[in-house]
This record gives structure tokens, sequence and C-alpha cells, in this order.
């Protein structure tokens, strides 16, 4: 049966007048809805329950009630089309939403502002009215501190960061390309059937550096690519700092306003390879409450390609010091056996079970895979150290991009250590730390030295919640 049209379509061509009055059907529906939805959308502040509440919806009419006291953020953005208009678009989140709460566009800047910093401004008690209105008048009065990170740091972060990414997305790039390559020319009937014997020999044909070169080629466009993209994300960085927060701006097309309150860091993560490190530059990303490092970058503020004196100024003004560690603690020197173990025996020993004529005809990629991944093990082992002081807690790992993740005993939810029945000969344990942000763990540590840090752990969050 084959495919029918319908009625008033012919087969030879289309009528020009249906074109037009389908356009002028959709543009009519389109018009007729959006001004339905201004018309029903409508927000205000509940000033004695202390909610904001956002009234929508044309036929499923919908009330949203957000308590003050719960929202985490207030993004102010400006997308391109938002410019020509000069209009903004807010976001509101809270705590353990993946999602935006709530989007309110086409604002003007000054509404978008006011109404964001009576949001993010923490609720005090009637007797502190009078202090409270005193503060703010200041606080307007006050001249902000800035810091603007420059177009030639972000042009650095973008050539030495997520270059790998960036190498196999473009890869990936090339082979949808190419299978879609493939199926056009089977459609037209072309023969596309390959030969894999043939293009191997014919692509061994070539010298290692031609092969090599090729795979240059490729990384350069790659970080190209993502050094562009960087770019236009990340132009124009500014940092504004006011008695409770940060505002972060930046964007080329995309402008976004993000706000980081002080008051609700939870984790300060530092990441730095050894490429910027030379450079003197690092990224660093502030995690919230009810934020982790397992969500959209987009919804976790960062700052990137900040220099040392930039980053420091910028942990002091959150935590009015620069935390400085003199006790560390390492893994033993048993957690390489765990890893290889994990990562190359069973594996290895897996492929051996199933296919063994993988090992007789590629015993030569089985020596570079064992090399290779023994040599990551290593190199993240040796990475692998617990920092602590009477205030601070600081993770340092990683293989190549090494993160540093710092955050304040007091503001841990609690702190856990354990053991498996093996590791006690050998005295050695794994410790975790709860944040509202996510948790973190360590392991194979010296369990005495754990048990005393993880009882002044406590003692010292038992202590700040009595206070």
């Amino acid at each position: 049966m084959g495919f029918r049209y319908p009625f008033f379509v012919r087969k030879e061509k289309i009528e020009l007048w249906i074109i037009i009055l389908t356009i002028i059907a959709l543009l009519t529906i389109l018009i007729v809805s959006a001004v339905l939805q201004y018309y029903h959308f409508k927000y205000y502040i509940d000033k004695e329950n202390e909610e904001f509440v956002i009234h929508e919806g044309i036929i499923n009419t919908s009330v949203t009630k957000i308590k003050r006291e719960n929202i985490q953020e207030v993004n102010i953005s400006q997308p391109f089309i938002h410019r020509f208009f000069n209009i903004y678009k807010l976001e509101i989140d809270t705590p353990g939403s993946s999602e935006k709460e709530v989007k309110i566009s086409a604002l003007t800047k000054q509404n978008a502002l006011d109404l964001k910093k009576y949001l993010l401004t923490e609720k005090k008690t009637e007797n502190s009215t009078e202090h409270l209105d005193e503060a703010l008048d200041k606080e307007e009065t006050q001249e902000l501190r800035s810091i603007n990170i420059s177009t030639l740091s972000i042009l650095k972060y973008g050539i030495t960061a997520n270059y790998i990414q960036s190498f196999f997305a473009l890869l990936s790039l090339i082979i949808y390309g190419f299978s879609e390559l493939t199926n056009l020319l089977r459609k037209a009937e072309f023969d596309t059937d390959l030969n894999y014997d043939t293009v191997e020999s014919q692509f061994l044909a070539f010298s290692i550096p031609v092969i090599l070169g090729i795979v240059l080629v490729v990384i350069i466009v790659g970080i190209l690519i993502n050094t562009v993209r960087t770019l236009i994300k990340f132009f124009n960085f500014k940092i504004t700092e006011n008695n409770q927060s940060f505002s972060f701006e930046y964007g080329l097309f995309n402008t976004r306003n993000s706000i980081v309150n002080k008051s609700k860091v939870q984790v300060v993560t530092e990441t730095q390879n050894w490429i910027q490190k030379k450079m003197k530059i690092s990224y660093v990303k502030f995690l919230q409450i009810g934020k982790n490092e397992e969500e959209d970058e987009k919804n976790v503020a960062a700052v990137p390609g900040i220099n040392d004196h930039e980053k420091i100024k910028l942990i002091s003004a959150i935590w009015n010091e620069n935390p400085v560690f003199k006790n560390y603690l390492k893994p033993n020197f048993r957690l390489i056996i765990v890893n290889t173990f994990q990562w190359i025996v069973i594996p290895l020993l897996l492929i051996f079970i199933i296919e063994k004529e993988i090992w007789i005809n590629y015993w030569f990629l089985v020596v570079i895979y064992i090399v290779l991944v023994e040599l990551l093990i290593l190199i993240s082992f040796l990475n692998l150290k617990l920092f602590y002081n009477e205030k601070f807690i600081r993770l340092k790992s990683g293989i190549w991009d090494i993160d540093n993740r710092t955050f304040e005993v007091e503001k841990l939810q609690t702190v856990k250590i354990s053991q498996y029945f093996w590791q006690r000969k050998t005295n050695l344990g794994t410790i975790t730390f709860y944040t509202s942000a996510g948790r973190f763990k360590i392991a194979a540590l010296n369990y005495l030295k754990l048990k005393k840090l993880l009882n002044y752990c406590i003692y010292k969050i038992e202590n700040s919640k009595n206070n």
C-alpha cells in the first residue's frame, strides 16, 4: 500500500495558497498562545510567609510557591535574541533539583537585579529589621570589589583543558559523518560494502609518521574547537563581590549572570594540570548546597583560567583565609595492588576466558595495555593525599588533571570510617566525608589516624550545631 497524500495536496505540487494559509495559521496560533501565556503569568512576593509565588498556565493553571530560605541560586542571563530587546531571563534554583525551578523571561535588567537581590538576602529576625536596612544601604553605597578574568587567561585555559574530550568528540563526529556518507551512497545505489582486510592493509601501507601526523591534526583541530567554544562561553568573565555573595557575569552571545552565596559554599574544587601549573592558571568550582560535581557544568558555578593570585583572593573572601595544610595522610602501597587487580588482572582474565585467540594474536596490545594502565595507577597513587588542619579538609586526587577538593570541617554533615576484615592486620581503612554537595572518600589510610580524625570532625560538627 503506497503513501497517501492529504486531500489538499497534489502529487505533482503543493498549492501556494495552502502554504500561505498554513504559515498564517501557525503564526496566529503562536502569537495567541504567547499573548495568553503572558496575561496568565503572574509572580509576586508574599512577605508575610516569606514566599515567592508564581501563577502560570492557560487551560491547566498552576501555582508554585518557593520559600525564600530554600532558594539556592538565582541566575540572570541574556540570550542572544533577548539582546535585541534589551531584556533578561531570570532562573531560580532550589536544593535537590537537577533543573531550574522557575524561569521568568522578558525582565528589565533593573527588575531582574532587584528581584535577585531580594530573593538571595538572608532572612533576619524582626528585632534586626532596622540593622538590616542599614546594612543594605551600606552595601549599596559600598564600592564593589571585582575581578576580571582576562581573555588571554581564558584562551590559555581553552588550549590546555578538555582536549582529550575534544579529541574523542571530534573522532566521534568523523565516524558519524563517515557512517552517514556510507548510508547516503547506499541509498544512491553505490557499492558501499567494505572489505575490512583491504582497509587494514591500505591503512598499514601508510608510514608511521603519516599516521601520527593524521592523529596530530585531529588533536589540533579538537583543541582549536574547544578553545573557540570556551572563549565564546566564558568571554569577558567578571566577578563582583559584595558582603554576602559573588556575582559571575560572562558570555559572548548568551550573557549569563550567576550568584555564589558565600555562606552556602560547601566545597571548593581547584583543578589544574601540569601545563596549567606552569602557566599559573586553574579552574575553580564552587559547590553549594544541593549541588554536586555530577551535575551539568552549566548548573555549577565555576571560574576558568583564574590565576593563582586571583584564586587566593577569591577563596580568602569566602573563608576569610587561604587554607594552609601541614598534616596529611597518604594511602598504603597496597592500594596499587588492589587497583592493579581491578583494572588489569580481572579484565585480561575475562578476555582470556571468553576469547583466548585475542591474547595470542594481539599479545603486543595486551603488553601496551598493562604498561599504560599500570603507569596511570602509579601516577594516581602518587597524587592521592588527604590534607587536614583545625578548620579544613582537602582531598587531592587525579592523574593528569589534579583536583583539590577543600571543605570546612564544621559544615560537614557527618563523617564515617570503614574497614574490611582483611584490612585489620594491616591497620588500613576508608574515610568518607558527607557534605550538602555530595560525598567524598579516600581508601587505604592508617586506621588509627582515621579514628582520631573522625573523633575530631564529629566534635567540630556537634559543636557548630550547638552554637
